[in-house]
C-alpha cells in the first residue's frame, strides 16, 4: 500500500489562500444582491425575498470557509482546524437550507408560469412566511438532533457540551482540505444518510427548472399575452436566472462526483479532490450572484446607474448653461 504524500505548509496556504479570496469575494456579491433585492422595485416581491433568503443562506458556509482556510492554512492556527467540527455543523446544516432555497425560487417560478392566480397567494403574507421557517427549521432541527442529541441515545449521562462534543462530526480532513464526517460507532451512517438527501433535492430542483424552460418555449405567447413588454422582460429575466443557476448546479454536481477522473493522473490526489470540492463549492459563491448581475438588467442599474444619473445630470447641465 502506497503511503500518503506528505503536505507541506507551503501547500497548505496555497489551498487556504485561493478559499478564502473566493469566499472574501463571494461575500462582497452576495451582500450586494441582498442590498440590490432590498431596494430595487422590481425585486420587491416574494422572488426578491426569496433571493434574499438563499443569498443570507449562502453567506453561512461561505464565512466559516473563509474562517477555516484563512485562519486554519494560510495563517496556520492550529486551535481552528482543530475545531473545524463547530465550523462542519453549520455547514452540513446550511447546505440543506441552500437547497431547499434553491427549490422554493425554482417552484416560484414554475408556479408563476402555470398558476399566475394561486401564485399570488401560496408566495405572499404568512404562508411566504411559513415556507422560510420551514426552509431553516427542518434542517436546523435534523441536523440538530444527529450532531447534538445523537449522543444522547448512547451515553447515560449527557450534557450540553458533551453533546456538542459528541462523535458525530463533519470535520475537515487535511488530505485534500475537504470537509467530511467522522465514521464511527456513535454516528454510524446517519450523517451520511443525511448528507444523501441533496442528491434528491437537487434533482427535483433540476427537473422543475427543466419544466419551467419547457414551458417557456412551448406557452410563452400564451403565457405573456395580456402582460406589458416591461412585465414581459422581467418576468423572462427572473426565469432565465434560475434556469441558469440550475445548469451550474447540476455541472457542479456532476464536477463533484467525477471530476478527479478528468484531472491528470499526474495530478496528486489530495489536489485532484481540493479542485472537487473545497474550490468548486465554494466557487458556486461567486457564480450564484454574479448570475444574478448577468440575468437582470435591474441590478446592473442599481450599481451604475447612480454615477449615470450624475453624468447626464452634468452634461444636461453644461449644455443648458451654453445655450444662455
Amino acid at each position: 500500500m502506497a503511503s500518503t504524500p506528505m503536505i507541506s505548509v507551503y501547500e497548505d496556504i496555497l489551498a487556504g489562500s485561493i478559499v478564502s479570496l473566493i469566499c472574501a469575494v463571494g461575500n462582497f456579491m452576495m451582500t450586494l444582491v441582498i442590498i440590490g433585492s432590498s431596494r430595487i422595485p422590481s425585486m420587491k416581491s416574494s422572488f426578491g425575498m426569496l433571493t434574499i433568503n438563499q443569498n443570507l443562506a449562502e453567506m453561512i458556509p461561505c464565512t466559516t470557509c473563509f474562517i477555516i482556510f484563512f485562519f486554519g492554512y494560510t495563517l496556520n492556527w492550529k486551535t481552528v482546524i482543530d475545531n473545524s467540527y463547530l465550523i462542519g455543523a453549520s455547514a452540513i446544516i446550511t447546505v440543506h437550507i441552500i437547497l431547499i432555497s434553491f427549490l422554493l425560487i425554482s417552484l416560484n417560478r414554475l408556479c408563476a408560469i402555470l398558476f399566475p392566480i394561486s401564485f399570488n397567494v401560496i408566495f405572499k403574507g404568512k404562508f411566504l412566511a411559513a415556507l422560510f421557517c420551514a426552509n431553516w427549521w427542518i434542517p436546523l432541527s435534523i441536523s440538530t438532533f444527529i450532531l447534538v442529541f445523537r449522543m444522547f441515545l448512547h451515553t447515560k449521562h449527557f450534557s450540553i457540551i458533551g453533546g456538542v462534543l459528541g462523535q458525530c462530526r463533519f470535520v475537515i480532513v487535511h488530505e485534500g482540505w475537504f470537509f467530511d464526517e467522522s465514521k464511527n460507532e456513535i454516528c454510524g451512517s446517519l450523517l451520511e444518510i443525511y448528507r444523501g438527501f441533496q442528491t434528491p433535492l437537487a434533482l427535483i430542483t433540476t427537473v422543475v427548472d427543466l419544466s419551467a424552460l419547457l414551458l417557456l418555449v412551448i406557452l410563452r405567447n400564451r403565457i405573456f399575452k395580456s402582460k406589458s413588454a416591461e412585465t414581459r422582460r422581467r418576468e423572462m429575466n427572473f426565469a432565465r436566472q434560475v434556469i441558469v443557476q440550475g445548469f451550474v448546479f447540476t455541472i457542479h454536481a456532476f464536477w463533484y462526483q467525477g471530476g478527479r477522473n478528468l484531472m491528470p493522473t499526474s495530478m496528486p490526489e489530495n489536489w485532484k479532490i481540493f479542485w472537487t470540492t473545497s474550490f468548486s463549492s465554494n466557487l458556486l459563491h461567486i457564480f450564484d450572484p454574479m448570475i444574478v448581475f448577468i440575468c437582470n438588467m435591474e441590478f446592473r442599474t442599481w450599481m451604475f446607474g447612480v454615477r449615470g444619473k450624475t453624468e447626464t445630470k452634468r452634461i444636461t447641465t453644461i449644455g443648458s448653461t451654453s445655450m444662455n
